[in-house]
């Protein structure tokens, strides 16, 4: 036997006076709704407050409201195995506008001062030469960013089983470029002549090795602002 679907062409009311539950065109307007499964396949509006013990899915635009987090007031949120967590040894103080770090801190690049009152960055090179050719380029930068640069180099040849620890200060105005190496430190013999200069507009880190050995160079680098 075969059968049309159960329908009504005006909808479904309950209560006296009646109250719409469901309209002619299938929209359903309820105060509380229990589901098992419920499929929304178009735009969901809610007017109310949505509870649920997990939300699976993805949030596209605005949320307002107060969210909960893991941790205490200032603690800063980090991934802690895809969740968020927090810690009292990573914190910001809102006030002092302080980040607190109760730690060891690791970058490769490092600013002190910020905007107009940045003051110094220091950062760090490896780099490697294979032939004794002369003032080959460990390192280099615009002679305009800078009134000041000191390097740290520590240069090492494993085959002569030797290492060289230098210390330079480089003073810059324009185009001149003024330098002093007042520190040097030899273990088993030299490595290399380190030299600063001004080349088209850089200001350049160069070494002249001791020999055609493959040597390392390793080069903390504090770079002051120019004025």
């Amino acid at each position: 036997m075969v059968s049309d679907p159960f329908n009504s062409v005006g909808g479904y009311t309950v209560g006296i006076p009646p109250v719409s539950i469901i309209d002619a065109t299938g929209n359903i307007t309820v105060d509380k709704l229990t589901a098992g499964n419920l499929i929304v396949t178009s735009d969901a509006n809610i007017l109310g407050n949505i509870t649920a013990t997990n939300f699976v899915g993805n949030v596209v635009g605005n949320i307002s409201g107060n969210l909960i987090v893991p941790g205490n007031t200032n603690e800063i949120l980090y991934n802690a195995n895809s969740q968020a967590g927090a810690n009292s040894n990573f914190t910001y103080d809102p006030a002092l506008n302080l980040v607190t770090v109760n730690g060891n801190l690791k970058a490769n690049t490092f600013t002190m001062g910020s905007g107009l009152n940045e003051f110094s960055t220091a950062s760090v090179l490896f780099a490697t030469t294979l032939d004794a050719s002369a003032n080959q380029v460990l390192h280099k930068t615009l002679a305009t960013t800078v009134s000041s640069i000191d390097y740290t180099v520590i240069a090492s040849n494993p085959t002569a089983n030797s290492r060289q620890t230098s210390k330079l200060i480089a003073g810059v105005l324009g185009d001149e470029v003024h330098y002093y190496e007042y520190g040097t430190i030899d273990i088993n013999g030299g490595v290399g002549d380190f030299r600063v200069m001004y080349d088209s507009g850089n200001i350049v880190l160069t070494v002249t090795p001791v020999n055609a050995d493959h040597t390392d160079y390793r080069i903390m680098i504090t770079q002051y602002k120019d004025i």
